[in-house]
């Protein structure tokens, strides 16, 4: 048994520990100073709503013309405001030090708070926290956050306006270190290389076909996307009249001529050549031949050079979508294709260019002639001077390649039997037996077309055979 005076100096002590805990409990929870702490928590709720909003209401406007409109007089919240956005960087950077600051005051004072409770009831850490992770992040992201910006949005002129007093004084006070945030921000910003998404011709092909194939667009909106995407890429010799093709008239012709060309061919203008196609001299216009058909005129003795304008002549490599501003430039609709030494290779018109996006054009007054005709036996008979792309567009197959340097169906044969072929001479290619239907001076003028039997197909050569 322990003596008295020891017995009494432990209850002593213990009675002491009890009074120190209960008088630390009552410090904890001074009412003046946790009354305090939580003003400071709510005055940095409410600040942090004030940037949160502002940052919305100025960076959000609608119409910044009224702040620049120099025949009506601003008033003086509206000058505040014009003199903020005049610094986005600066005015960023002050809202976004007043909202950041006004955070971590408040996380800091709630954890203060938070830390008295426990000392005060003694309760377990890991709840009085997580409970205070979770009220300040719901409290912070909702009432300081998504509300403010949400009503800002609203009427962003009005809400700048009322905040620009508050806000102005900060963006005063703060200039130091918000221009520095900025500049450096600047600096950077200058430094990263910035990634563009590029988004190629192959996927907005593929954005077409799927809005196509799912009823947003239809099949002629489709075509004309595509025909714009690969408009840039095509040559003057893919879509211009061959010169065997042309409609010229020499200088040597009279006028009856010109009207038999205007009547039978349906055309407004043609090259005036000297001699031979190879030496072209200048376009006419249909219309610049109508003072001569006055009672009066002669219809014989017609000095056309004189009457000629200006032909446009391009290589054959040119791009159409370079040519469309040459023909805007020069104010003309038509222009000569010239080979590598100068001579004729053909002609284009601004109608040809337009067809290349849209599609075939064709008027009252349009040679409409169909460029095939398909026979009781199925086979088809196409003028030699069809394009290849027609061509597999009507039959199914595909015929070409990048590589190639022909465009034509005549293009095709010349290039299959490197010669010129007799009238009868056929040849297969690609499931297809190409037979010369018709020639005239050396010059395939039409093919008769016959698909092969699939079985057949399977033994056909892809780079074809010929035979008399």
């Amino acid at each position: 048994m322990e003596p008295p005076h020891l017995l009494f100096l432990e209850l002593s002590t213990a009675a002491a520990q009890v009074q120190a805990e209960s008088i630390g409990k009552l410090n904890a929870l001074d009412p003046v100073e946790t009354g305090l702490q939580l003003l400071v928590i709510v005055l940095g709720l409410i600040f942090s709503a004030f940037f949160s909003g502002s940052e919305v209401a100025y960076f959000s406007q609608q119409n910044t013309t009224r702040f620049n409109d120099k025949e009506r007089k601003l008033d003086r919240p509206e000058l505040r405001v014009k003199r903020m956005l005049d610094e986005p960087r600066r005015l960023l950077a002050t809202i976004l030090i007043g909202n950041t600051t006004a955070n971590i005051v408040t996380a800091v004072f709630a954890a203060v708070v938070t830390g008295k409770l426990i000392i005060a009831f003694d309760l377990p850490k890991w709840l009085v926290f997580s409970a205070e992770i979770l009220v300040l992040t719901f409290t912070i992201v909702i009432l300081t956050e998504i509300t403010p910006k949400i009503l800002a949005l609203k009427n962003t002129y009005t809400v700048s306006r009322r905040l620009s007093g508050l806000l102005y004084v900060f963006f005063v006070i703060l200039s130091p270190l918000a221009r520095i945030i900025a500049k450096s921000a600047a600096k950077l910003e200058a430094r990263i290389p910035t990634q563009q998404d590029e988004i190629s011709s192959e996927d907005i092909k593929a954005i077409a076909e799927v809005g196509e194939r799912q009823g947003t667009l239809k099949g002629e909106e489709r075509e004309i996307i595509e025909n714009v995407i690969e408009f840039s890429n095509t040559q003057v010799k893919e879509i211009m009249t061959s010169r065997v093709n042309m409609f010229a008239i020499s200088t040597e012709a009279t006028l009856d001529d010109v009207l038999v060309l205007i009547r039978e061919k349906s055309i407004s203008r043609f090259p005036l050549y000297d001699g031979d196609l190879d030496t072209i001299t200048g376009i006419i216009h249909a219309k610049d031949i109508l003072p001569f058909l006055l009672p009066n005129q002669e219809s014989t003795a017609i000095n056309w050079q004189a009457n000629a304008r200006k032909a446009l002549f391009v290589p054959v490599t040119k791009k159409i979508d370079d040519l469309l501003r040459d023909f805007q430039r020069e104010k003309t609709h038509v222009a000569i294709v010239v080979d590598e030494y100068g001579g004729t290779e053909g002609l284009i018109t601004m109608d040809d260019i337009l067809e290349e996006i849209i599609g075939e054009i064709h008027d009252e007054h349009s040679d409409t002639e169909e460029l095939f005709t398909r026979t009781e036996s199925g086979d088809y008979i196409f003028e030699s001077r069809v394009d290849l792309d027609d061509v597999a567009q009507i039959l199914g197959y595909d015929l070409t390649t990048d590589e190639d340097e022909y465009e034509t169906l005549g293009g095709l044969i010349y290039h299959l039997t490197e010669r010129i072929p007799e009238e009868g001479e056929q040849v297969t290619f690609k499931g297809l037996e190409l037979n010369v239907h018709e020639t005239e001076n050396n010059r395939i003028r039409k093919i008769r077309v016959h698909v092969l039997p699939q079985e057949e197909n399977d033994d056909t050569s892809s780079e074809g055979s010929g035979s008399d």
